[in-house]
């Protein structure tokens, strides 16, 4: 092992075959998103702390892990952020050093703890009128008249496969024409790449389903070939996968046509909140949006509840 330098997935750990193979043994099966999130990791506190070889790395003092952290938090990270970052250095660590790369682990998780993260949701659910309102809106958008009619189309039927099915807005980029298949009576939607790294299945809703049928042959109309369900329509990236900001801009545009200020995940919870709200049960809510822990799924409702319902609303007016 002989440096840091960036190299085969995951990137940015240690060129050394042994223990490039030991990390790409324990990171290889994680989701897409994780292993950036590690390779992100790696790649700024080896910035920071200026690491050019694991000797460097078993070296350091493990106040300095701690210097990196209060750094995060003057940099303004966001506690989630700073958490999601610290752990994944802990876990790179560990694995460099049960694996004998290097003879001391630098990560002292009695010296580096946690920071306390608000256990309220920071998204909110829509109301039903608003998503209507946004559809509407969708038809007096000034688009680009090149593609003015698919981008109409598309964004349309973004916003209600989002809403629908409850999926990120990763998946949605992600989700292609085979992905889209029948299973018994009904049709799914199958997830290859997510969140916790496991393919899973989306149910679709048959006007949906129909829908999606209608727009994939708008596209063939329009001379537009492409394997993905929700495609760039940009001049230079015509046909490409839309990516996850593309996606977020185009149901940002749609808020704001209607004058609030939201993000693709408004969707999601919007979805949780009401299948809770018409009494589906918790588990059952809780498989649809794929949370891995039932307490998160709960955490949306009662957010929305205790707006819609607080206390101080019964308070005597001053």
């Amino acid at each position: 092992m002989t440096d840091l330098t960036p190299v085969n997935l995951p990137q940015n750990l240690p060129r050394s075959v042994p223990a490039q193979r030991a990390l790409e043994l324990v990171f290889g099966n994680y989701a897409v998103n994780t292993r950036r999130a590690y390779e992100r990791a790696l790649k700024d506190f080896q910035k920071w702390a200026d690491l050019h070889s694991t000797q460097d790395l078993e070296n350091l003092d493990s106040l300095r892990m701690l210097e990196y952290k209060e750094h995060l938090k003057l940099s303004g990270k966001k506690s989630a952020s700073i958490n999601q970052a610290m752990s994944a250095l802990k876990k790179i660590c560990r694995v460099l050093a049960e694996c004998g790369y290097i003879r001391q682990n630098p990560f002292k998780s009695s010296l580096i703890r946690n920071e306390k993260v608000s256990q309220l949701s920071n998204k909110g659910a829509l109301r039903i009128n608003q998503l209507q309102q946004m559809l509407d809106a969708n038809e007096n958008i000034a688009y680009d008249e090149r593609v003015e009619t698919l981008l109409r189309h598309r964004n349309k039927l973004l916003l209600k496969f989002l809403y629908f099915t409850a999926a990120r807005r990763s998946e949605a980029s992600l989700l292609n024409w085979e992905n889209i298949r029948q299973d018994g009576r009904f049709w799914i939607a199958i997830l290859e790449e997510t969140k916790s790294g496991v393919p899973q299945k989306l149910k679709i809703r048959e006007e949906l389903y129909q829908e999606l049928i209608v727009w994939r042959g708008d596209l063939q109309l329009s001379g537009l070939s492409t394997p993905w369900v929700f495609p760039s329509l940009g001049q230079r990236s015509m046909g490409n996968q839309m990516t996850g900001k593309a996606i977020n801009e185009a149901i940002r545009r749609l808020g704001n046509a209607i004058g609030i200020k939201i993000s693709t995940h408004y969707l999601r919870h919007t979805a949780i909140t009401l299948a809770l709200e018409l009494g589906e049960p918790l588990q059952k809510v809780q498989a649809y949006a794929r949370h891995a822990s039932a307490n998160t799924t709960v955490r949306y409702f009662h957010d929305q509840q205790l707006l819609e319902k607080n206390p101080t609303d019964t308070l005597p007016a001053l």
